[in-house]
């Protein structure tokens, strides 16, 4: 029984398992932030652009607006075509800016998974 022990602990009584349980969840964080992280960083940054967009939406033509956010969408290799990207303006003079797309992501051993990012932004 004190052979077993010792395949669990080491001399000081501390746990190995523990030591290898966290090096595996820290593997796992950095394996996740390099397959998604440059995904959400693109959808933020053109999510911004967007935003700044409306803001400036009184002295903008709309299709200065969409021409300047489909730039964008292929600086950042979104998948987005013009038509993707819906350009609104109400009678007030509220501008809103739409665009949706979807990223599918292969994981190790197979696993694929779709993430869908959704841009609605109005002034």
């Amino acid at each position: 029984m004190n052979k077993n022990r010792h395949i669990i602990t080491n001399s000081s009584g501390n746990s190995k398992i523990f030591g290898l349980i966290l090096i595996l969840i820290v593997a796992s964080a950095i394996y996740l932030s390099y397959m998604l992280l440059p995904h959400y960083l693109n959808y933020y940054s053109f999510r911004d652009n967007a935003q700044a967009k409306t803001k400036m939406a009184r002295v903008i033509k709309d299709e200065n607006i969409l021409n300047d956010l489909y730039k964008k969408a292929k600086e950042l290799d979104l998948p987005l075509e013009k038509e993707d990207i819906i350009i609104k303006r109400s009678g007030e003079g509220v501008l809103t800016i739409t665009a949706q797309w979807e990223i599918e992501v292969e994981f190790i051993g197979g696993y694929k998974r779709n993430f869908q990012f959704i841009v609605d932004t109005s002034s």
